[in-house]
């Protein structure tokens, strides 16, 4: 069993739990591959560590995780865990969690339990029915308005092959730009990449393969998910 970490963010060296909890996968498992894939150079610790690639700087975590997973090509029985470098771990047995989960039937794993979504493709968001942001070969799905469960991107588990059904992460391929305050975004596309990615999710696999590891937003025993590096207070 092969299982591939994709990591993305920002904040690299911020949290050593989840550094060296890294390090000490790589260095006992071999068949665990850890990968950063970055959209500004990494950290010098990044580099001495782990496999990483610097991408362009588009689409925000939809987009790194997709270029990462292009640039890697794994195969469809490889284990994801996709997640943010500004997670907190807890306690590293979310892994065995999940892969009971994936055993289990279950198709995609969150962190903390996520808000549904209520959407519709004929919305205009950006200018654009939302529709008209959903790559060609996806928009056969996309017919009927309603909730959807959506998983935060912070942290998600599931298995390449599952990925490949719904044609992987509609991305936006936009370039962040930073507002007043100097933080970095693309006006709310965060959120319309969630949603979209969400209704597949929910259309091709059903509400029963898509489980969380708590019923509480962004925080479970296993990890907590932060907002933009920073922990709740």
């Amino acid at each position: 069993m092969k299982i591939q970490f994709i990591i993305v963010g920002w904040h690299f060296d911020n949290f050593p739990e989840l550094i060296n909890g890294l390090k000490q996968l790589k260095t006992d498992n071999s068949e665990v591959g850890i990968f950063w894939s970055c959209h500004k150079e990494p950290s010098e610790t990044v580099k001495q560590n782990f496999d990483y690639k610097v991408f362009p700087n588009l689409g925000l975590e939809d987009g790194a995780y997709q270029q990462a997973l292009d640039y890697l090509n794994l195969d469809d029985d490889t284990i994801l865990f996709l997640m943010h470098d500004d997670i907190v771990v807890k306690d590293w047995e979310f892994i065995n969690i999940c892969l009971q989960h994936l055993q289990n039937g279950i198709a995609f794993v969150g962190n903390g339990i996520n808000y549904p979504a209520n959407f519709d493709p004929q919305e205009v968001v950006r200018g654009k029915k939302c529709i008209e942001w959903v790559k060609d070969e996806a928009k056969h799905l996309f017919d009927t308005a309603g909730m959807v469960l959506t998983i935060r991107e912070s942290f998600i588990c599931t298995m390449r092959g599952y990925l490949k059904n719904i044609f992987d992460f509609e991305v936006i391929w936009e370039e962040p730009q930073p507002d007043a305050n100097g933080k970095f975004h693309i006006g709310g596309i965060g959120n319309l990449q969630q949603s979209m990615l969400g209704y597949k999710m929910y259309k091709v696999y059903g509400e029963n393969r898509i489980t969380y590891l708590s019923n509480t937003y962004q925080d479970s025993e296993y990890l907590y998910e932060c907002a933009r590096g920073t922990q709740k207070q």
